[in-house]
């Protein structure tokens, strides 16, 4: 049976495309459940409304997820009542950002 805690090692290999930093250290990444039929909810937030890259990230943590031994289904939700902040970001994420001209 897949755990959530597999799930999250595998979201540490999945990155945000614009800093190569993975959604976890961004801050991204709200929630992890697994059922016992290994579906597995994925609750994201994201730094911007829109952001461009939704798709792309979301088909990442699909084929990442999907590829674990038990998981049956992936689904990927943006949680709309966590609001993302800057104080979310890693401290080695925050200078890889800053290496990237974004101001945090």
């Amino acid at each position: 049976m897949v755990t959530e805690g597999a799930v999250a090692e595998v979201l540490n290999g999945v990155m945000d495309p614009h800093m190569n930093v993975s959604l976890p250290d961004m801050g991204m990444v709200r929630r992890i459940t697994v059922s016992e039929d290994g579906d597995v909810d994925v609750g994201l937030v994201f730094p911007c409304v829109g952001c461009p890259a939704w798709d792309l990230i979301q088909n990442d943590i699909k084929r990442s997820v999907g590829a674990l031994a038990g998981v049956r289904s992936t689904k990927v939700r943006v949680e709309w009542q966590h609001e993302w902040s800057r104080d979310d970001i890693v401290p080695e994420a925050r200078l890889i950002a800053r290496e990237h001209g974004y101001c945090i």
